[in-house]
């Protein structure tokens, strides 16, 4: 009779053991932001001195609502990559956008990943459909504004997340300004937590823009994608 109680529950430890060894595999990077975030409760905890409009130089801080959705994408990204289109919006869901982006992720050869950033051309196109519009699927590499090779983010996995950073090689040449600049930026997923920063700094050292002016945007997840 012992034996009979026994073997199930050996039989339940030995099972337990294998999924103990063998862990779900997480998130990849890009599916780990799919989703609604905002970055209120960093706003709550600001100084009111930092909650202003932003200014080049100046600190600020403002209300951000971010959503990010895969999208399919196959003049951009082969089978094995991952298409990322975000919007951010100011002060709520239904603000003003205040950021549209395509965010592309590749696995490389020698098993590491980067991340290719891209502006559209035209963004007022794409700024109310859904993440399963034909036009997404349509986009081609004239549709968007590049940065090139030198400006991709390497991504480093972490335990509970990822980093990634804009090397200092990443010059360009602003497209509206016509500014020659630097460009840098750290993004850093941890759990249910995103945060980004970024800046410009041109030829003479001065500073063309940094977003947001103070520090980073600190995000947290909110829910699904809506």
């Amino acid at each position: 009779m012992l034996r009979r109680v026994t073997l199930p529950v050996l039989a339940l430890a030995a099972l337990t053991s294998c999924a103990a060894l063998n862990p779900v595999e997480p998130a990849t990077p890009g599916a780990a932001l799919i989703g609604s975030w905002d970055n209120l409760a960093q706003m709550a905890a600001a100084p009111d001195d930092l909650k202003r409009q932003p200014t080049i130089g100046g600190a600020w801080l403002d209300a951000q609502y971010a959503t990010f959705h895969a999208v399919h994408t196959p003049a951009l990204a082969g089978p094995h990559e991952q298409s990322i289109y975000l919007v951010w919006r100011k002060d709520g869901p239904y603000g003003p956008i205040s950021r549209q982006r395509l965010w592309v992720f590749r696995p490389q050869k020698d098993g590491g990943l980067i991340m290719d950033f891209y502006a559209f051309k035209t963004p007022e196109i794409l700024a109310n459909l859904s993440p399963t519009a034909p036009a997404f699927g349509a986009l081609t590499p004239e549709d968007l504004i590049s940065y090139g090779p030198a400006c991709s983010l390497p991504v480093i996995r972490t335990t509970r997340g990822w980093t990634a950073s804009i090397p200092p090689s990443c010059t360009i040449t602003a497209t509206r300004s016509g500014r020659r600049m630097t460009l840098s930026a750290t993004l850093t997923l941890t759990g249910g937590t995103f945060s980004y920063e970024e800046k410009g700094v041109l030829e003479s050292g001065d500073l063309a823009f940094k977003v947001p002016g103070g520090p980073a945007y600190v995000f947290n997840r909110k829910g699904p994608a809506s």
